[in-house]
């Protein structure tokens, strides 16, 4: 009976790894979706709002989907609280601490920080095209995330059982 308890559990804990791994994969597209979202709202408060930057982001982080409004709460609770703070400093605070929250790959990081280097520190015309272009690339990036998903969360689901079972056959 203790055999039995003890292999279910191995099963169990390889599944849930699985699972782990595959949420990984689940949440990326949602979170670039979400981020291309708010970055939608933000170009139009720079662009036609022409409200200043702190504002915007607070703006941005009460109407953000809630998987990158800490992001934006972040950035703007920077530019408020901490005096003389750059808009390049608030971004970078910003996306060192979603990028251990949030399900995002280098790539995409370098896109966001590639657009924080312009914000703040420019005219608003060239502030809305370079959030433009980071759309466009996040665009690119949920694509591929997409793709991935589709194919890795099945896998790595199978394969969390999987190797819970297998580890249990080698066992008995």
């Amino acid at each position: 009976m203790l055999k039995v308890i003890g292999a279910a559990m191995v099963v169990l804990a390889g599944g849930i790894a699985g699972m782990q791994l595959a949420k990984y994969y689940a949440r990326r597209p949602r979170e670039l979706k979400s981020m291309m979202g708010a970055l939608l709202l933000l170009k139009t408060e720079i662009g036609y709002a022409a409200t200043p930057l702190p504002e915007a982001l607070t703006v941005i982080a009460k109407r953000a989907d809630p998987a990158v409004s800490h992001f934006f709460h972040t950035a703007a609770a920077y530019l408020h609280n901490v005096p003389g703070a750059t808009a390049v400093e608030a971004w970078s605070r910003a996306l060192a601490e979603a990028g251990r929250t949030m399900a995002l790959r280098e790539e995409d990081v370098e896109t966001l920080q590639d657009l924080g280097a312009s914000l703040g520190g420019s005219c608003r015309e060239e502030q809305v095209r370079h959030i433009a272009l980071a759309i466009e690339r996040l665009k690119a990036s949920a694509a591929s995330a997409e793709t991935d998903a589709g194919r890795y969360v099945r896998l790595y689901n199978f394969l969390g059982f999987g190797a819970g079972l297998t580890v249990v056959i080698l066992l008995c």
